[in-house]
């Protein structure tokens, strides 16, 4: 806003009496004023177009423009300041029909004085800053809301449509004509009236109140779509006067969600069924190969004389026993997937390693293996005793059972603190294996990668399961006639004694 003394006036006047009277109270309200005079409209409108104004006095006869024309013509400039309408009529109505069509204020050339000039043009400059400000605000509001995603809408207390944003009419796919005026229960899905009724009534009696919920519309293709909406009662705002829906299509979600429902209920039902039919599978096998094993311990081998039938029941007793540890196998992997909640307690890798290389000491003796460990770093973990001991069990025995011919077998263990747990690392220097080939199968159930007769392919499949089913982790690299290293990674921070 310029300062009160240095104000740039535009008088449009053409009686020169009137000019002179009104330029006498301009110097004494404003003693600095700069003052430019044009008699007709046209010349003041090219004087608006060259230079700033900051308050146009308006006299409505002129030679070339009266009453309502001249106010539209500069009007319709744009950037046009405000202006102050002078008559010699003491016309009322005049003079509001003046204020309708934007001038700031309306004074008779009778009743002018200085003071009344002076507030008259300070008041007029304030009046059109604030107008400016409220809309460039408006038009900013405007543009958020039309480029917003979200719908926007305003209802009556009676929950009619008064107004809608552009970006209602793309999610519902209906033009404001044919929605403003609507009750909005007209497009509810019918299991949703009651529960959108029931909110509705509970925001209108309530300055203020905010409340949420997600229901369905019917769109112009006769499919209902799911919106997630907000209702904020500012029926008391006089600015506003309405309850404000926002609301989002939010309808791939509750389908995602839905498919994510049914999948989860399929494969829970699944899962279940499975679970049965293993049950089932293995009781109805242990009754009969229990029977087998018996009948293989009461066999008296030593009166067997003949030797294809020596050879053929030491065949029927191997398979028999292979497939009874076959089917102990499969009953502790079950009990793994099933079993969420082991105890879990603080043990030391030292302790673990000890009693695994004493049970298998034999074997580690006659294959000359070097086993050397480090657990300085992280020397305990929270984990199940009974899984961790196995784990151990299966990796060292896994080493042993396949050592390079070629050099002495050297098993290195060592653990370290990571950011969110403990890590142990199991190295060897065995004959390897070709994990390009392999992949993903290393850990699967009965699956082999050398020509070894003990092996049976359930061992690693048993350590990431125990791993996983404690929230843990297993990787595993490889290089062949280099050796093999996996990476145990515990999701617990260790607790040290």
């Amino acid at each position: 806003m310029p300062t009160s003394n240095k104000l740039q006036v535009l008088i449009i006047e053409d009686n020169k009496g009137d000019f002179i009277l009104v330029t006498d109270y301009l110097s004494e309200a404003f003693p600095l004023a700069n003052i430019i005079h044009c008699s007709y409209l046209a010349a003041a409108i090219t004087v608006l177009k060259q230079q700033p104004i900051d308050i146009i006095l308006l006299d409505l006869t002129l030679p070339d423009s009266k009453g309502e024309q001249s106010i539209n013509q500069l009007k319709a400039l744009p950037g046009v300041p405000p202006v102050i309408v002078l008559t010699g009529f003491a016309d009322k109505e005049t003079g509001i029909n003046s204020l309708k069509l934007g001038v700031q204020d309306y004074l008779v050339k009778d009743d002018i004085s200085s003071a009344i000039l002076q507030k008259s043009i300070l008041y007029s400059i304030e009046r059109e800053r604030i107008q400016v400000q409220m809309t460039q605000s408006e038009k900013r509001f405007r543009s958020l809301i039309e480029n917003s995603t979200d719908g926007l809408a305003l209802l009556n207390k009676d929950g009619y449509i008064i107004e809608m944003s552009n970006t209602t009419s793309k999610i519902l796919g209906y033009p404001a004509t044919e929605v403003i005026g609507i009750s909005t229960p007209g497009f509810l899905h019918p299991e949703d009236v009651r529960k959108v009724f029931k909110l509705f009534s509970a925001v209108v009696i309530e300055t203020n109140k905010v409340l949420d919920a997600d229901f369905r519309v019917l769109s112009p293709q006769g499919e209902y779509i799911w919106l997630e909406t907000n209702f904020h009662n500012l029926l008391h705002d006089t600015a506003v006067n309405a309850v404000v829906l926002n609301f989002r299509d939010i309808t791939s979600r509750k389908k995602n969600e839905e498919e994510k429902k049914q999948l989860i209920s399929e494969l829970t039902k699944s899962n279940a069924e499975l679970k049965q039919y293993t049950y089932i599978t293995s009781h109805n096998l242990r009754a009969p190969l229990t029977n087998l094993i018996s009948i293989i311990n009461l066999i008296e081998w030593d009166k067997i004389t003949d030797a294809n039938t020596r050879l053929l029941l030491k065949a029927f007793k191997e398979s028999t026993f292979q497939l009874n540890e076959t089917l102990n196998d499969l009953m502790e992997a079950i009990l793994i997937k099933k079993s969420g909640n082991r105890k879990q307690t603080a043990l030391l890798f030292s302790d673990i390693t000890d009693k695994v290389t004493r049970s298998l000491n034999s074997l580690i003796v006659h294959s000359c293996a070097t086993i050397t460990s480090n657990f300085v770093n992280a020397p305990t973990v929270q984990f199940d005793a009974v899984y961790l001991e196995s784990i151990f069990t299966n990796l060292l025995s896994n080493a042993l059972k396949y050592a390079s011919p070629e050099r002495r077998l050297q098993v290195n263990i060592q653990s370290y603190l990571v950011e969110d747990g403990v890590e142990l690392i199991f190295a060897d220097n065995g004959i390897g294996m070709d994990m390009t080939v392999i992949k993903e199968r290393i850990f699967g159930l009965h699956q082999r990668f050398h020509n070894n007769a003990d092996s049976k392919g359930i061992g690693l499949y048993l350590v990431q399961s125990q791993m996983n089913a404690l929230g843990g982790s297993i990787k595993v690299t490889s290089t062949i006639n280099v050796g093999t290293t996996f990476t145990l990674k515990f999701k617990n921070q260790p607790a040290y004694a």
